[in-house]
Order: C-alpha cells, then structure tokens, then sequence
C-alpha cells in the first residue's frame, strides 16, 4: 500500500525521543498525512492520532508493535539500520516525494544534541523550498526561512522571537510585529544578535533575502496546527 497526500496538503512527522512535554496540537486539517519517524509512534499514541505510515529503520519499535501497526492499515516504509540519515530526514524525504506543501515536525524535545541540531539542518532538504516547514518542540516553536522565503507566523503578544541564521550569515532581514525591527540588515551566524525579540503584533513576518535563518517562538501558549 502506497499513503497519498492531497495536493496542499500537511504532514504531521512525530519524532522519537523524549515524550514527556509534548506540544499540543489543536485542530489539525482533515487532510493531514501523519507519519512517525520510527519510535514517533509513541508520540502518536500521547496525541490520540491515527498514524498513516511509520519510516525508520524500526530499531525503537518491537515487533510486535509494529505487527499491531500494519493491522491498522499502516503502511511501514523500512531502512537498513546502517544508514546515513536519520529517521527525521527519512521522514522528511518521504513527505517530501508525497508532495505536501506545509510540514509540522511534533518532538517532546531534549535527548541526544546531536538529534537536535540536525534536524534544524534537515528542515532546510533542498527540495522542501517551496513546502513550510515548522518544528513544535516541547513548549517551543522553529521555523525554516530560506533565501528569497518570506514567512508569517501566529504569535501571541509578548512571545519571545528569536531569529538564528543557519550555516551562515543572512542578508537582506526585514521583520514587522517585532518590538525591535530590521530592515534589510544582516544577520551574522558567529553572533547572537538576533536573540530575544518579541512579538507586539499577533502576525509576524520574517523575509530574507539571502543566507537561512531558524525562527524560533517560545510562549506559555503553543499555536495549533491551524494558526
């Protein structure tokens, strides 16, 4: 069995690790394609949602777990347990070739850094540009915003904003609803600048011209799926 996406779709990719804050997610859309990344199952379970397909190298998930998985019509995409990729880049690629155009990767956060920072890396896979790619991690939200990409984001008054470049310095960043604005400034990666901004408007806007930046957004209230 083959899971389709619907064109302008979202994909809801459920990372492993750390379960123990996980985000909620409010009303999600009717069309959402939920795959976990191997033990992201467990993720699914905490959230009540029905998982689509389930990608990795099923190294965290017992097989009897994963026989109850394909009884549930689950469609179970495996790969050598001696790979290259993570099993978020995995996912993120079989979204990716599912044509969605907006992706929400959902982690209780914390666990091995390692995990942490690549998955800000693979959030960037050349061939999601032209998808929305956000992280809901723990009490905290990111954003990838690429070169040329202008990005809206749904804040609360007083959200903590922070605006990160990502493998190098990013040109050309203009904000509106932030306390402290740029316009067509720079942002060097080997410094903190972008740090600690706050949202005084509930609509956010990021543009970059060149270079990536990770947004990120802390608040006491996590944004649902359809914000």
């Amino acid at each position: 069995m083959t899971t389709e996406a619907p064109s302008g779709s979202t994909a809801i990719v459920l990372l492993g690790g750390e379960t123990v804050d996980i985000p909620p997610l409010g009303t999600i859309p009717a069309d959402s394609l939920v795959v976990a990344a191997d033990s992201g199952v467990e993720v699914a379970q905490l959230l009540g949602l029905k998982v689509d397909v389930v990608v990795g190298d099923m190294d965290s998930i017992s097989p009897t777990a994963l026989s109850a998985l394909r009884a549930l019509g689950t469609e179970v995409v495996r790969h050598p347990a001696d790979k290259s990729e993570s099993d978020a880049e995995l996912a993120l690629r079989f979204v990716r070739d599912r044509g969605v155009r907006r992706v929400i990767l959902v982690g209780g956060g914390g666990g091995r850094l390692d995990h942490q920072l690549a998955l800000f890396a693979v959030m960037f896979i050349d061939e999601l540009r032209d998808a929305r790619v956000e992280a809901r991690l723990a009490r905290s939200r990111a954003y990838a915003v690429r070169d040329g990409a202008t990005i809206s984001i749904a804040c609360e008054l007083g959200d903590n904003v922070g605006l990160l470049p990502f493998g190098g310095d990013a040109h050309e960043v203009t904000t509106s609803g932030l306390q402290w604005a740029l316009s067509n400034d720079s942002l060097r990666v080997a410094a903190s600048r972008g740090i600690s901004n706050r949202a005084i408007s509930t609509n956010v806007r990021v543009s970059v011209g060149s270079g990536r930046l990770i947004v990120t957004v802390d608040s006491a209230n996590v944004q649902g799926v359809a914000s």
